[in-house]
C-alpha cells in the first residue's frame, strides 16, 4: 500500500512542492533560490534514476523551489523605480548564471553517474 502511494505522480510532485516551498521560504533570497534550482535540474538532468524521483526533486521540489513569477515582480520594482542599469544587470546576470549553474549541475550529475 505505502509503495502504491509513492508510486502516485500526483502525490510525488505535490510532497516534492511543500519541502520546496519552504526551503524557498526559510531562505527567502529570490535570486539564490532560483540559481540553486538551476543546479538542482542540471544536476538531476544527467543522473539515471526513476521518473518518479525526478517529478519529487525536479517538478515537485525545484519548481516549487524557483519562482518565475516572484522574479519578474522584484524586477518590476527595481524597473518602476528608476534603477534602469540594476534592472539590465539582474536580468544579465540571472540569465547567464543560471545557465552556468545548470551546467555545473549536469558536470556534477555526469560524474555521479560515472561512478
Amino acid at each position: 500500500m505505502f509503495i502504491k502511494i509513492l508510486k502516485n505522480k500526483y502525490l510525488m510532485i505535490s510532497c516534492g512542492a511543500v519541502f520546496g516551498a519552504i526551503f524557498s521560504w526559510k531562505i527567502d533570497d529570490i535570486f539564490i533560490v532560483n540559481i540553486l534550482g538551476c543546479f538542482i535540474l542540471g544536476f538531476l538532468s544527467e543522473l539515471k534514476v526513476s521518473k518518479n524521483i525526478k517529478l519529487l526533486i525536479g517538478f515537485g521540489f525545484s519548481g516549487s523551489l524557483t519562482s518565475f513569477s516572484s522574479w519578474i515582480s522584484k524586477l518590476f520594482f527595481i524597473f518602476q523605480d528608476g534603477f534602469y542599469i540594476k534592472f539590465i544587470l539582474n536580468i544579465f546576470s540571472f540569465l547567464l548564471l543560471g545557465c552556468l549553474m545548470f551546467f555545473i549541475g549536469k558536470i556534477c550529475g555526469k560524474t555521479q553517474a560515472i561512478k
